[in-house]
C-alpha cells in the first residue's frame, strides 16, 4: 500500500471512529429524558389508580418518547379513539406536558406530537399549528 492511500485510510477510519461516538454521545440525553418520562409516567398512572379524578390522563397512555429532538411520540391506548376530540386534546396536551417537565433547556425549541395508537398515527400537531389534527 501506498504511504499516501495509507495516511487517506488511517484519517478516513479516524473521521468515521470520531463521528459514530459523536452520534452516541447526542443520543445520550435523549435516553435519559426517555427514562424520566417512563418513570414519571409510570408515577402518574399509579396516582391515578389509587386516587381517581388525578392525573386521569395517564390512564389512557401507554408510553411517551422523544423520537428524535424535534418529535414527540404519544403511545395511546385503544379506548383513546373512542373519545372527543376535546378529550383527545385535553389527554394530548397533559402528556405534552409532561415532556416539558423533564427535558434539558436543549429540548426547549418546539416539536411535533405525534399521536398513535396500534402503530397508527391518530393524531399530529405540528410546531406551527395551534390545534391537533385528529383522524
Amino acid at each position: 500500500m501506498h504511504k499516501k492511500a495509507f495516511i487517506i485510510l488511517l484519517v478516513l477510519s479516524f473521521s468515521l471512529i470520531l463521528n459514530i461516538g459523536n452520534a452516541n454521545a447526542k443520543q445520550q440525553p435523549l435516553r435519559r429524558i426517555n427514562q424520566q418520562l417512563t418513570d414519571n409516567l409510570e408515577e402518574h398512572q399509579e396516582y391515578a389508580d389509587s386516587d381517581p379524578g388525578n392525573y386521569d390522563y395517564a390512564k389512557y397512555i401507554q408510553r411517551i418518547y422523544y423520537l428524535n429532538r424535534k418529535t414527540i411520540i404519544i403511545q395511546v391506548k385503544p379506548g383513546f379513539q373512542e373519545m372527543t376530540k376535546n378529550d383527545k386534546t385535553s389527554i394530548s396536551n397533559q402528556a405534552a406536558a409532561l415532556t416539558r417537565s423533564v427535558q434539558s433547556t436543549d429540548y426547549s425549541r418546539p416539536e411535533t406530537i405525534k399521536v398513535k395508537c396500534n402503530k397508527k398515527v391518530i393524531g399530529l400537531k405540528k410546531p406551527a399549528q395551534k390545534n391537533y389534527q385528529w383522524k
